[in-house]
């Protein structure tokens, strides 16, 4: 299984989820990848929407399995708010809260029950794990 990420994000939120994105795509990469998922062949290519509210309605949610392909579109609304002034840790929930909504849509690409638990054991703990690898944070 393999994880790719985009956005379609108005300019405030941008810096945040750019940051976010940098962080959590190579580390759940990797995590798949020393996982039962690595024999998973398909991609979940994630492209949140992190629009303020008011802008909903022209940027709708789209995500969509493509079975033939071996390819879920992961395109939830993000909530805007967080990635404009909230902290690390809660972009991190809020940006992983959305690519856990593809876990049910796993196995229409194949991946079993354990598989489908894996991934969702790996982005249970990811937000702790990203922000305790970081060495440029500062810690309290």
């Amino acid at each position: 299984m393999e994880l790719w990420a985009a956005a379609e994000v108005h300019r405030p939120a941008y810096p945040a989820l750019t940051s976010v994105r940098r962080c959590v795509e190579p580390f759940l990469n990797a995590a798949f990848g020393a996982s039962r998922l690595s024999t998973l062949e398909c991609k979940l290519r994630y492209v949140p929407i992190v629009m303020p509210e008011g802008m909903h309605s022209r940027y709708p949610s789209r995500s969509r399995l493509i079975p033939k392909e071996r390819i879920y579109d992961c395109a939830p609304i993000l909530d805007y708010d967080v990635f404009v002034t909230g902290d690390l840790e809660d972009q991190l929930r809020e940006y992983l809260r959305g690519i856990a909504l593809s876990a049910p849509h796993l196995a229409g690409l194949g991946a079993s029950p354990e598989q489908i638990e894996e991934f969702k054991a790996i982005l249970a703990c990811a937000a702790e794990r990203i922000i305790a690898e970081r060495p440029d944070q500062t810690r309290h």
